[in-house]
């Protein structure tokens, strides 16, 4: 127990040289995930194109993202969860930040859209609060969303698809929430923080850092699932509709070999049969002859 105390307690201090490697391994990490990403997203027959509807969409909840995370969260909720014990590390202010993200999930339901809206809170969180570091700190971004994304490719649009059930909202919520906090937090105390500010962590700091972003994280974006999806459905009502039978038109043209009858209702035409005789029989050949004297009667007809 000794040995596995100083061990958990120890620093992680890798030399610069494998920072580094770590450090670029994961942006090259990224780039190939993106680059998965947009042929998904561009070339896969599962998913349709990204409109600018869905584009519009992405922009508002970045910028909603990046209200509550770094204004609400941080202004108002965090100090009155910090007082809670556990609250910090539970991640129950994460709660309306996942809420907001698997909104975002239901209404496009693309390939990009968790990386696209993260990195939006992200872009304008270093317009707003500064960087020190510039694009070097697109990394942390990036890894909150590239990972969900690639979630979504591998469930080859079952993610929200039309019909799924409440546990299958659930199951991919849990998934994008894990993959959105833990992956980030590792690699955040293992690598970005070592290499871009100098500062180490623990062996113990960074096992529960990552599990418990993980974990937290993902129960409160499978909480969020169904709700969101009934928020989605309620700002896009296509998004839930099922196949529906379309009425007759009462005013549409026949069709081809069909005959227009009482009731708007088209009803197909049989040469010399009693339809065909309802419209041109005797009855209608002496309405013509009371609007056209000269016309000629028709046989068997009255004289």
């Amino acid at each position: 127990m000794g040995a596995t105390a100083m061990v958990a307690n120890s620093t992680i201090r890798l030399s610069p040289g494998w920072n580094a490697i770590y450090y670029w391994g994961v942006w090259a990490i990224c780039i190939i995930c993106i680059g998965i990403i947009l042929c998904a997203a561009l070339k896969s027959p599962r998913w349709a194109r990204w409109t600018t509807q869905d584009i519009l969409i992405v922009a508002a909840l970045g910028v909603l993202l990046e209200v509550y995370d770094n204004i609400i969260g941080d202004q108002v909720i965090g100090p009155l969860l910090n007082p809670i014990p556990g609250a910090d590390f539970t991640q129950i202010q994460d709660l309306p930040y996942m809420f907001l993200l698997m909104v975002g999930v239901a209404l496009v339901r693309k390939p990009g859209c968790v990386t696209a809206m993260l990195f939006v809170n992200f872009l304008l969180s270093q317009l707003l609060f500064g960087s020190g570091h510039g694009a070097l700190d697109w990394t942390d971004g990036l890894t909150q969303g590239i990972f969900c994304d690639m979630y979504i490719v591998a469930r080859r649009g079952a993610v929200y698809a039309k019909g799924s059930s409440v546990l299958s909202m659930v199951v991919d919520g849990f998934m994008i929430g894990v993959l959105r906090g833990a992956p980030n937090a590792f690699l955040t105390d293992w690598t970005f923080d070592p290499y871009l500010n100098a500062t180490y962590y623990t062996w113990l700091q960074m096992w529960n850092g990552t599990w418990s972003n993980g974990f937290f994280n993902g129960i409160e974006a499978a909480v969020s699932a169904p709700l969101a999806y009934r928020v989605a459905v309620s700002v896009v009502p296509s998004l839930g509709a099922r196949r529906v039978r379309t009425a007759a038109d009462p005013f549409a043209e026949p069709a081809d070999g069909q005959a227009a009858v009482p009731g708007g209702a088209g009803a197909p035409a049989h040469d010399g049969g009693t339809t065909a005789e309802s419209v041109t029989g005797p009855a209608s050949g002496q309405a013509t002859a009371l609007l056209d004297p000269e016309s000629p009667r028709p046989g068997g007809g009255p004289a």
